[in-house]
Formats: C-alpha cells, sequence, structure tokens
C-alpha cells in the first residue's frame, strides 16, 4: 500500500499533498467541508522586479584587489558601494528575481457534517494524490491525476453514496509569506484574475506585471466538465450519484517565453529506483513512522528514509518539465514565496533539486537545468564585461526570466561569485559520462566550456593568479565585517574541477592546444590548505575560519570524481575533520534557526563529502536527518527542518544515499562505498553511473552481495578499458560469463557492453 497521511492540512498550502507533470502542478490541503486545490505553471514568473544588467564594476576592481591583498575587506566592500552609488544604484537594496506565481485555485465544498478515517494517499509510484474519508455513512474524496510533460491534471470527486457540494474556481487568497525567518514581498497587487462560468466550463484568465514592466504575464485556467453542470454562486452545483465520480480536466497555459521540449519520464522510471533496507518496518501510516523514527527507533529510521527516497525521486519527476524544479518545485500557494520560489545556482539546484537525477536513474532530467541556463547567453557575456572587464561567460547566483547578476547587496556580494559556469561544465560533463549522449558537446556544451573558462582564467591571470574578489557562499570569514575575500576555497575547487573536466571534453574534440593549456593553468592555482584546527580550510591564510554557518562550499572538490588532491592522507584527513565537525555543530541544535539545522543542501554537502571519504556513519547522519527533519507528513521536503516548502532535501536525500552505494568513474564502479553498520542487508535497483553504467540490482548481506549490472552500448565509447568492480572487502566471485577476479577486493569485466550479474561471497568478517 501507498504511505498515506491522517494530518489535515486545514489552511495551510505549505503542509498539502501534492500532484504535478513537471509542466503544471497542483497542491491540495485543506478539510473535509473544503478542500483546495492551488494551481501553478513552470513558467508564470511575474514579471515584477527589475532586470537592471549588471553593474559596471570593472573599474574600481583594481582598487578592490589592492585592499583584499592589504586583508582590508572592508575598504574592499567600500569600493564597490562608492562605485554603486555613482551609477545611481542603491546598494542597499536587494533585487530579487521573478518570482514563481501561483494562478487559480479550485475549492471543493462538499456537504460533510461530520468525517473520520482522513487519509491522503501520497503515491510514490505515479505522479497524482487522492484524499479519501468516511463522512455521514459513506465513503467519498478526491484525486489529482498526472502525466510526465503534459499541460493538465485531472481531477476526480467521487462518493459512494449521494453528495452534493460546490465547486468554484477563484483567484489564491494566500498573501502570507511561507517563511518566517525570510524577508518576502506580497506580489499580490501586480495581479488581476477574472473568472468566468458557464455550465460545462470555468475559467480564470491573469495579467500580472508591475506596473512600469516592459512585459506583463498571461495565463489561463480552464476547467472543463463532461457535461453540463448547475451554474450557482460562481461555481459549479455537482450532484455525485453513488459510485458515479465526476471527472474534470484541468488545462494550465501561459505565453511566458521559455524552452518547450520536455523530455518524458514514464511511470516506470518512478519506480526503476527503489531502496529496501531489510530491518525497515512494514508500517505506512506516515504520521506512525516518523512519530517512531524521531524516537530513535532503527526500524522506523529505516522506513522513513526508504520512504523518502522514493518520495524525493517522485517529487522531483513531478516537477521537472522543460524547466528544472524551481525551489518550491512546480508548485506554489502564495503571493509571498520564499527567495522568489527562483533557481538559487549556488548550490539549491545542483546539490538539492537535481542532485541525484544523473545517479538514481533519471539522468535526462538534467537536459531541463541546460534549457533554463541556454536562455540569457548574452546576459552572461554583459556579466563578465561589466563585473570583471573579462571576456566569456559569466552565470549568476540566482536566476529565473534572465540572466543578470544583479541580485547582491554588501553583505551577499553574489555578483563576484563565479562557480555557476564551472559547475555547470560539470554537470553536463557528467550527463555525457553517464548517459553516452555526447550531442550536447556539439550543439552547446563546447562553446560554453570555452568561453567559461576563458572568463575563469581572465579573472585569474587580473588578480595576478589569484581569484579575486572571490566569495564563498554564503558565509563571512570569522572576524570579518565582508564576505569579500582573495582565493575562497569553493571558488578554486568549482574551477579546478571545470577545467579537469574542460580537458577531457577538450581531448573529445581533438583541440590539444586548448587542453595542454587548460591543464597547465589548472596546475597553477592556489592549492588547498589545511587550518590550524586540522580542517579544510575555506579562505586563505588571514581569513579567520567560520564554522557556524549552514553552507560547506569548500568541500566542493568532494561533491562529483574526487579530487585527486585529497589522495594526500593529511587533505583527506582535514576534509573528514570539516565533515565531522560541521555535523556536530548542526547535532548541537538539530533543529530548524534558531537551531543549526537550515538548508537541506548543507546536508546533502555533508554527505556527499563522507561518502566520498568513506565515512558511513556521518553520511548515514546527514540521510536520516533529511528523511525524518526535512520531510513533512505529506512527503513533500523543507529548507529547514521542518519548515519552508522547499524541494532542495527531495533531490537531496536520493543522491546522498546513492553516493554511499556507487561510485563511478568511467572505467571503476565501487560498490558500497559507504555502506553504514546498520544496513546489514538491503537492496537497490536502478541506479546509474560513469561510463554508462546501469545498477538494475544491488542486494547486500553480511555474507556477501550480488549484482546485476548492465554497460549501456550508447556508452561503449566511453570505456576504453576493461570495467573494474571494486567490492567493499575481500572475498570470492561466483559468475558465468566476461565478470572474473581481478584480486581479492574487485572483478573485472572483459566485455565493453553488456548485462551482467555476479555473486560475491566475503571471506573475512
Amino acid at each position: 500500500m501507498a504511505p498515506w497521511s491522517s494530518s489535515v492540512a486545514d489552511g495551510s498550502w505549505d503542509r498539502g499533498v501534492v500532484a504535478g507533470t513537471g509542466v503544471v502542478g497542483a497542491v491540495v490541503f485543506g478539510k473535509p467541508e473544503r478542500h483546495i486545490v492551488v494551481l501553478a505553471h513552470e513558467r508564470a514568473f511575474l514579471p515584477v522586479n527589475s532586470r537592471r544588467p549588471a553593474p559596471e564594476l570593472a573599474p574600481v576592481l583594481p582598487a578592490v584587489r589592492d585592499a583584499l591583498r592589504a586583508g582590508d575587506e572592508r575598504a574592499a566592500a567600500d569600493l564597490v558601494e562608492k562605485r554603486l552609488r555613482n551609477l545611481d544604484w542603491d546598494p542597499d537594496e536587494l533585487i530579487w528575481t521573478d518570482p514563481l506565481a501561483p494562478l487559480a485555485q479550485l475549492c471543493w465544498s462538499p456537504a460533510v457534517i461530520s468525517y473520520r478515517d482522513y487519509r491522503r494517499i501520497i503515491r510514490t509510484d505515479d505522479l497524482g494524490t487522492a484524499i479519501s474519508w468516511v463522512g455521514d455513512g459513506g465513503s467519498m474524496g478526491l484525486r489529482v491525476d498526472a502525466t510526465h510533460g503534459d499541460d493538465h491534471l485531472d481531477l476526480e470527486l467521487w462518493a459512494d453514496k449521494p453528495l452534493s457540494g460546490l465547486l468554484t474556481l477563484e483567484p489564491v487568497r494566500d498573501h502570507r509569506a511561507s517563511a518566517a525567518t525570510v524577508e518576502t514581498i506580497d506580489y499580490s497587487q501586480a495581479v488581476d484574475t477574472a473568472i468566468s462560468v458557464t455550465a460545462v466550463a470555468m475559467t480564470a484568465d491573469i495579467i500580472a506585471g508591475a506596473p512600469d514592466h516592459p512585459d506583463a504575464l498571461t495565463a489561463q485556467v480552464a476547467v472543463s466538465a463532461p457535461r453540463e453542470l448547475h451554474v450557482e454562486g460562481g461555481g459549479w452545483r455537482v450532484e455525485l450519484a453513488a459510485g458515479e465520480p465526476l471527472s474534470l480536466r484541468i488545462r494550465i497555459s501561459t505565453d511566458a517565453p521559455g524552452p518547450d521540449v520536455i523530455h518524458r519520464e514514464s511511470r516506470d522510471s518512478l519506480s526503476s529506483s527503489r531502496l529496501t533496507l531489510s530491518d525497515a518496518s512494514a508500517r505506512d501510516h506516515v504520521e506512525a513512522i516518523w512519530r517512531a523514527a524521531r524516537s530513535g527507533d532503527p526500524a522506523a529510521e529505516s522506513e522513513a528514509i526508504q520512504i523518502a527516497y522514493a518520495a524525493g525521486r517522485r517529487n522531483i519527476i513531478a516537477s521537472t518539465g522543460a524547466l528544472p524544479p524551481t525551489l518550491q518545485g512546480v508548485w506554489q500557494g502564495t503571493w509571498a514565496p520564499a527567495w522568489s520560489a527562483d533557481y538559487t545556482m549556488n548550490g539549491n539546484l545542483q546539490l538539492g533539486a537535481l542532485a541525484g537525477a544523473l545517479w538514481t536513474g533519471s539522468p535526462t532530467l538534467l537536459r531541463s537545468m541546460f534549457q533554463m541556463v541556454l536562455q540569457f547567453t548574452e546576459d552572461y557575456r554583459a556579466n563578465a564585461r561589466a563585473i570583471f572587464d573579462a571576456p566569456g561567460l559569466m552565470l549568476p547566483a540566482r536566476q529565473s526570466t534572465h540572466g543578470h547578476a544583479n541580485h547582491f547587496i554588501r553583505d551577499y556580494p553574489h555578483q563576484f561569485w563565479i562557480g555557476h559556469g564551472n559547475w555547470l561544465i560539470r554537470m553536463a560533463a557528467d550527463y555525457i559520462l553517464v548517459t553516452g549522449d555526447r550531442s550536447i558537446l556539439d550543439e552547446w556544451l563546447w562553446d560554453y566550456t570555452v568561453e567559461i573558462l576563458r572568463f575563469g582564467l581572465a579573472v585569474v591571470e587580473a588578480g595576478g593568479g589569484h581569484l579575486s574578489p572571490s566569495y564563498s557562499p554564503e558565509n563571512t570569514p570569522a572576524g570579518r565585517e565582508n564576505p569579500l575575500a582573495v582565493d575562497a576555497t569553493a571558488d578554486v575547487a568549482a574551477l579546478r574541477d571545470a577545467l579537469r573536466m574542460g580537458s577531457w571534453l577538450a581531448r573529445l574534440k581533438g583541440e590539444a592546444e586548448l587542453r595542454a593549456t587548460w591543464e597547465a593553468a589548472r596546475a597553477d592555482l592556489p592549492r588547498y590548505r589545511v587550518t590550524e584546527d586540522g580542517a579544510l580550510a575555506e579562505w586563505p591564510p588571514g581569513w579567520g575560519e567560520h564554522l557556524e554557518h549552514r553552507h560547506v562550499s569548500q568541500l566542493h572538490g568532494l561533491w562529483y570524481e574526487v579530487d585527486e588532491a585529497f589522495s594526500d592522507p593529511v587533505l583527506h584527513e582535514a576534509a573528514l575533520e570539516t565533515v565531522r565537525a560541521k555535523i556536530a555543530w548542526r547535532a548541537e541544535a538539530p533543529h530548524g534557526p534558531p537551531g543549526h539545522m537550515e538548508m537541506a543542501f548543507g546536508l546533502s554537502s555533508l554527505g556527499l563529502a563522507a561518502a566520498a571519504l568513506g565515512d558511513a556513519e556521518s553520511a548515514y547522519q546527514c540521510v536520516l536527518w533529511l528523511a525524518r527533519d526535512h520531510f513533512t507528513n505529506a512527503l513533500v521536503s523543507t529548507h529547514d527542518a521542518g519548515a519552508i516548502f522547499n524541494l532542495d532535501a527531495s533531490g537531496a536525500l536520493p543522491a546522498v544515499v546513492a553516493s554511499m552505494l556507487l561510485g563511478s568513474t568511467r572505467s571503476t564502479v565501487r560498490l558500497l562505498p559507504a555502506l553504514p553498520r546498520r544496513w546489514k542487508s538491503g537492496s537497490v535497483t536502478g541506479l546509474t553511473g560513469r561510463g554508462g553504467l546501469v545498477v538494475h540490482g544491488l542486494a547486500w548481506s553480511p555474507g556477501g552481495l550480488t549484482c546485476d549490472l548492465e554497460l549501456l552500448d550508447d556508452a561503449s565509447w566511453l570505456r576504453d578499458e576493461p570495467t573494474r568492480v571494486i567490492l567493499p572487502r575481500p572475498g570470492r566471485v561466483r559468475s558465468d560469463g566476461p565478470v572474473s577476479q581481478a584480486d581479492p577486493i574487485s572483478v573485472a569485466i572483459a566485455s565493453a557492453t553488456g548485462r551482467f550479474a555476479f555473486s560475491f561471497d566475503y571471506t573475512t568478517t
């Protein structure tokens, strides 16, 4: 049976259950007397905020660099602020991205006097949702059905006894901030909604935009009935006969520009990757499971992790269409969203929503991110020229309807953060490594790689071999007035990784000269550093470490293919110290602000690094916190423990679990690299990895493991040597076919393609 929740989300849209096609989404909340279905579209961003291009800060950068070289970040920030004021730019005003908007809401008010056995069914094997209850002598309920890629949803109202109710289409009513700890803006005054009703159709026409904005958003929500219904009270009087449901089509459209190509996921892809832990409880009541998990019940902890893994994957697929999930996916219930419900590119999308797509069987979802980014190429060139007087592409820290780097204030100097473009190169290269599909290389990736690295190396050259100014989102060095610094480890690590992947792409393109240039530039970048406390430094000497922060961006070199610098035992141990110290800090107050359990993708950062370092227990702690504390009873995730509707944990938890169970390069597969002690037996299906790898099944127990894997034919060009499968500990292989024992702890697969199964019996405890 699917997991179900007994809680009633009366008046709380952000505790509702969700359905989505990737293109359109619905949040369902309320109680039997009145349920609300609030509707949104992936391209419905309100044109209400400035699209002013990035400011021309380049003229003051030499002086800024001099100040930072002298260790005076206050003087550097003052120079930037003075320049902004001379440009008639208010440095105290944070320009937000255009926010994702709700469009309209359907309200179903049946004649219910009393009810019991209220259930919200959270279907992890499809993209819809359902609610049922027993009231007035019979069962009744509603369901929303969704198919990936469609521009419509289907709403079914049903009862097993005659039932009368009023169904209305209304403007969205909620103006409340969805986050008490975040400054939000009520955008409702920029929206006009006109409702029309006939016997067979209800329509909401929406026009939105700031009065002085050059663009306007027009959208429509159209609800069609299969037969004529009685018009009453601005809606329909619905008379349900016993056992005869009413099915309605809800079509949502907008004229907002944006990509249209959707890489559809089938229903099978939802169940293609499943996690099963042998000690998991057999319960399916969400509240009971989570209550037991929070009390420390190991079986309930395993069940919560299993369910969150499935629900997280489902949430991400349901909110990925032609565009990737925003901070709130494809769902919205308020005119005052947290952080504009935009694409936050300093970690939320990469380490949150899309973190698990490549590794849990849905790699094509990553193309939505590429499509979103590729819309604004000229904005990125303008950013590079204006801010750094550099050639190439500088991608911003936040975006929705444009690519201008105009979202910053003194305390959050996002205009100087250069990690987004470097991160894009890594994720696109990994897409090729996982799928074998190199079409994107010629379509756009090569040109982007050249321009992104041209920009990054121009910044290094202008800084005399250093990245300056540099920024570690969104942290400030201890004892400093401002975050501006030199050679923040996050920036250096991201550029090192981009140059590494750029060199590989250059080899594919036959660009030997560029490859040599990039390899030499990578060797000349500043080195990682260890602090006096033995941790991995976030900044260079002179900038004090600030552990007590939700981000841990200095671990960037461990999130993908581990930077070879960490083969140095000193650096390896320093990274472990950072992971463990940050986990200990979070454990001091494991709840949302004012506690330390803020920002789910911070746990993703720690968990991925822990798995890469082989620290299974730290990785497990991150997974447990993500599942137990960052999912609501409706199995939608939150930004902080227990607060703020947000998709980060939905993508992060599957990613960390996958990294604990499978590691990969083009020629090696590492099974169970960070298996925690408490997962003595279990199985997983549908993991994917570099080298065109699909793990159809992996099961383990104290005595050994079995593995069913495939090397995709489409990716055979990636594999120029036999694939080596590395096991957790010594043992003996049992297999037919091209799988043979290479040494006591690994097997070799001689064939370049095909599906292979083998067993491995441990010979040591």
